[in-house]
């Protein structure tokens, strides 16, 4: 697997790289921007940088299209990390595997849970998974909890996929309930992980109004009517920032999660640092205010 990190490149970072008299400078930036170039450099084993100088032009993810494919073999496979400001224009790369911190939030859910329950054991709870595929990355999520709480509810459009597994589960005696009814299912739920649903279908549902989400998707859940609940987005890690990230200062312009997932180590255990709202950090005060209404 090789890894291509795509940012943009400022004027000033592209004239580190090239050297051009002061007085030609203007007219270089002019002229390369017209080109849509993207430039590229090796920065380790199987990583890659890609530096976009006209990131708003749409000829440029063709030339970027390009060149991702000329990177690719019959043994080579390629994903792709994007800045904070490629991301908005994801959809002309969609066509590549997109890092997006996911499968790092789903390694790393019982240490998020044990952190946001505290004192409260993660074996009392009842844990409601929103999800709207039935697919290895939905059942990972579902495996890394389904033995270690109390009820297990599967919320999703593809009630008969998951109904095997409820089956197979309560005839071992471990609680898992598949439902999909927008006005009952979630109505008692006070911890939630949403692991793909749209912000457009979360609305049809009502949601216990105290409720603590723990959102999976890249898309803000913010406005949810009559929700004065928490809603972590986003969670940062204890991570000591290899030379690589250092050298290229990656970590001030991706997210950490993307940067972790293109250069953890498999068996290494996630430690949680950091949760963040759409207010910034959660503070344990708010947790513990949310916990008083978890225990009631």
């Amino acid at each position: 697997m090789i890894n291509i990190y795509i940012k943009g490149l400022e004027k000033e970072e592209f004239f580190k790289f090239y050297k051009f008299p002061k007085w030609t400078r203007g007219f270089v930036w002019r002229i390369i921007k017209t080109l849509n170039l993207v430039l590229n450099k090796e920065i380790g084993e199987n990583k890659k940088i890609y530096y976009v100088l006209n990131i708003e032009n749409e000829s440029t993810y063709k030339n970027i299209n390009k060149k991702l494919e000329k990177e690719k073999t019959q043994t080579q496979k390629v994903q792709i990390i994007l800045s904070n400001k490629i991301k908005k224009y994801k959809e002309h790369l969609k066509q590549y595997k997109i890092l997006d911190g996911k499968q790092t939030f789903i390694k790393g859910i019982e240490e998020i849970l044990e952190k946001i329950l505290e004192e409260n054991a993660i074996e009392m709870q009842d844990i409601y998974v929103l999800t709207n595929t039935y697919s290895q990355q939905s059942m990972n999520l579902i495996n890394k909890l389904i033995h270690k709480v109390k009820t297990m509810n599967i919320i999703t459009k593809e009630v008969q996929k998951y109904k095997t597994l409820e089956e197979i589960m309560q005839e071992k005696g471990i609680a898992v309930c598949v439902a999909n009814n927008k006005k009952k299912s979630l109505k008692k739920a006070k911890i939630i992980i949403n692991l793909d649903l749209p912000k457009e279908e979360i609305t049809k549902y009502t949601i216990f109004r105290n409720s603590l989400i723990i959102n999976l998707t890249q898309e803000k859940l913010t406005n949810l009517k009559g929700f004065e609940g928490i809603i972590i987005q986003d969670i940062e890690l204890y991570f000591e920032e290899p030379e690589l990230l250092k050298k290229y200062k990656l970590l001030e312009e991706f997210r950490q999660l993307e940067l972790y997932e293109s250069i953890e180590n498999k068996n290494e255990k996630i430690k949680v640092y950091k949760l963040y709202g759409n207010n910034g950090q959660i503070n344990e005060k708010e947790l513990r205010n949310w916990q008083k209404i978890l225990t009631n």
